[in-house]
């Protein structure tokens, strides 16, 4: 619960790599579901400047301890604190109702970066206006709705776009 997934450590040499080859003012990253909170591992190196989290989910747990979890050691929670407090934004999104992106998270979230954490939770709650499932999860994936850009998913995942674009475009 309190320590960063191995496989970060070859997410973070993947986007060095990346970086080394194409340049720009750094790597945009975005994990989804189980790899949901590779992404906020990755933001301890200099050159993550635009993290998303897309329902993360891991580790998955009963307890409100792991619930709340974001399998970050605690040396790592104190860079992406300080990545934070630089100026470096993290992206997140999940449906209110979703057991496997709890609350917890965003919550927990919050509480690590401030107002550096751009949370956008959306209502899967039983009669919610946009007819989301009970088991709604998949945000910018499954539950995406193209074709009405008023939906919820489609202002997530335009607002998605706008993240890395204003982090990784060069003008």
């Amino acid at each position: 619960v309190d320590r960063t997934a191995p496989v970060t450590v070859w997410l973070r040499s993947l986007a060095a790599r990346a970086f080394e080859e194409c340049g720009g003012p750094g790597v945009g990253a975005i994990g989804m579901c189980f790899t949901g909170g590779f992404a906020l591992g990755m933001m301890v190196d200099d050159i993550i400047v635009a993290p998303a989290l897309s329902q993360p989910s891991l580790p998955i747990g009963v307890t409100k301890r792991a619930m709340a979890s974001l399998q970050l050691s605690p040396d790592d929670r104190e860079l992406v604190r300080q990545r934070a407090l630089e100026g470096v934004c993290v992206l997140g999104m999940r449906f209110t109702g979703d057991r496997m992106a709890p609350g917890a998270k965003f919550d927990s979230l919050r509480e690590l970066m401030g107002d550096s954490f751009i949370g956008i939770e959306i209502d899967s709650s039983p009669g919610n206006q946009f007819g989301f499932g009970r088991l709604a999860h998949s945000v910018v994936t499954e539950e995406l709705v193209r074709d009405d850009p008023s939906n919820p998913t489609a202002i997530a995942l335009e607002r998605l776009l706008e993240f890395f674009a204003e982090r990784l475009l060069v003008t």
